[in-house]
C-alpha cells in the first residue's frame, strides 16, 4: 500500500521546499529519506523536485561564481547532500 502524502504528494513537495536552503541536519535527513522513499512519490512529484533542485543548483552555481554571502542550497556541507539527491535522480532517472 502506497504511503499517503497527501493530494498529489503535496506534503513530498512542501517537505523538500521547506528543507532547500536550510543549514541544518534537517538537510541530509531529508535527501536520506527523499532518496529512500523516491520510488513511492508520484511522478508529478518526482518532476516537481527535479525541476526545482536543478533551478536551486543554477541559483546556488550563479550565487557561488558572483562571490556572495547567500548560497540557495546553504553551505558546501549542505549542497553536497543536495548533490547525493541530484545524482540518485539522475542514475535512476
Amino acid at each position: 500500500m502506497k504511503p499517503d502524502y497527501g493530494p498529489d504528494d503535496l506534503m513530498v513537495i512542501a517537505a523538500f521546499r521547506y528543507c532547500c536552503g536550510r543549514q541544518t541536519y534537517i538537510v541530509s535527513e531529508c535527501v536520506d529519506w527523499l532518496i529512500k522513499n523516491w520510488s513511492t512519490f508520484s511522478e508529478r512529484a518526482r518532476i516537481v523536485i527535479k525541476r526545482d533542485l536543478e533551478t536551486e543548483f543554477e541559483a546556488d552555481d550563479r550565487a557561488r561564481a558572483s562571490g556572495g554571502d547567500y548560497k540557495p542550497l546553504g553551505w558546501d556541507c549542505d549542497r553536497q547532500e543536495w548533490e547525493k539527491l541530484r545524482s540518485h535522480i539522475k542514475k535512476i532517472g
